[in-house]
């Protein structure tokens, strides 16, 4: 059976999977129905200092989901595109009550899991001072939040909107932590790699990548956005090639572990995630809309996955992909002779690829769509729209010779 466990810091997981610092995580109880669910780890909700304490108070209600319900087949059958927008800022906790939660996880949870403190202050005092607090718990592990993608919009320097402070944030706990952190890095940066390349210079055990974005939807009916009416949390499994983006090229620069988490949706993507370099994947929407036993189901069907795939550990498939991601300046350009092909056994006539194609090479006949293989361009979208997957693309043979 292939090992899932994983190492940081010192600290031992016993898989990759990870439960974001959303709802889920609250509080004791919802951390340890995380472990209990098959999670190697939680991430406690943030603390927020003293700064942001607006945050701690919610508007009810505060999510908004775009294109879930009406996906066919709901809810026997979950989207894998879908926008979850919300507002959510921090823990509802003070600091002594958030440090009295953490100490309640990690006594219910025990050796079965790992419990991870978030915190993320304003100011130099307010991280100082709860990195202190939190030496005093039980937390096998801490992350320092300069990422919450919408902390800044309620006017004090703090999450996405400090993320160039990080490396500084950074040094400046790594002298006053006494247990193995990581600092979880916004993606609204013109560079997150550099910031993820100066926070390891300044002490991380590891880095988190990435967040989610920050945004809203208009409501054309009242013109103005909907729910709360202001930027929230944007994100869902759409935005995991934005996050495998930046994890692959941290890989490539960074000697400290990645903590990878945007998009993440079913097992495949923790699989993605950690042939892009990462150690560790957490999930945050996947739990809250499929429940905290998911994470065991992933478990599962990674460990006979790997089992199949001849991979004895993490350790093996980790970066295994990083070889195979080119640049666009060695992408082959202008193959001779690929255009697109038509299978008339499977076409139904339906005409979804003749409004698809800009180079008018589809006719429909009474066998089906014909391409014109001199008008094609070989761009494969009538592959893409063909609801019967009829067509198809073919690409000349090679001499052998």
């Amino acid at each position: 059976m292939a090992d899932l466990s994983v190492e940081i810091g010192g600290v031992k997981f016993k898989n990759p999977v990870v439960v974001g610092s959303a709802s889920p995580t609250m509080d004791h109880v919802g951390m340890r129905k995380g472990i209990e669910g098959g999670a190697s780890a939680v991430i406690a909700k943030s603390l927020f200092g003293e700064s942001g304490k607006t945050g701690r108070s919610f508007p009810r209600p505060r999510y908004k989901l775009f294109d879930y319900k009406d996906f066919p087949g709901y809810p026997d059958k979950l989207p894998h595109a879908f926008t979850l927008n919300s507002l959510e800022e921090c823990s509802h906790f003070g600091y002594e009550e958030y440090m009295a939660d953490i100490n309640k996880a990690k006594e219910e949870v025990g050796d079965n899991g790992v419990i991870i403190a978030s915190l993320s202050g304003a100011t130099m005092d307010e991280w100082e001072t709860m990195c202190r607090m939190v030496n005093e718990t039980k937390a096998d592990f801490v992350e320092l939040n300069v990422s919450c993608p919408f902390a800044a919009d309620m006017g004090v320097k703090m999450g996405a909107g400090a993320v160039e402070l990080a490396p500084t944030i950074t040094k400046a706990c790594a002298k006053i932590l006494q247990k193995p952190f990581s600092v979880k890095i916004s993606p609204q940066a013109a560079d997150p790699v550099a910031i993820a390349v100066e926070i390891e210079k300044a002490g991380a055990y590891a880095v988190n990548m990435s967040a989610r974005l920050s945004g809203f939807v208009i409501d054309i009916e009242t013109a103005r956005p909907y729910g709360w009416g202001s930027v929230g949390g944007y994100g869902g499994p759409y935005l995991i090639g934005y996050g495998l983006k930046w994890v692959s090229q941290a890989a490539r620069k960074l000697h400290i572990p990645i903590i990878a988490g945007l998009g993440v949706w079913e097992w495949q993507d923790i699989v993605r995630y950690i042939m892009a370099g990462a150690t560790l994947v957490q999930s945050g929407v996947a739990i809250m809309l499929q429940g905290y036993n998911v994470a065991r189901k992933w478990t599962e069907s990674m460990s006979s996955w790997m089992d199949q795939k001849g991979y004895a550990s993490v350790a093996e498939m980790k970066g295994v992909a990083l070889p195979n991601i080119i640049t666009t300046k060695f992408v082959e350009r202008e193959p001779e002779g690929v255009h697109a092909a038509v299978d008339a056994n499977k076409c139904t006539k339906c005409g979804v690829c003749v409004r698809s194609c800009f180079y008018e090479a589809i006719k429909l006949t009474k066998v089906g769509a014909v391409i014109n293989e001199k008008k094609c361009d070989g761009c494969g979208m009538c592959v893409e729209v063909c609801p019967q997957d009829a067509a198809y693309m073919v690409r000349p043979r090679v001499d052998a010779r």
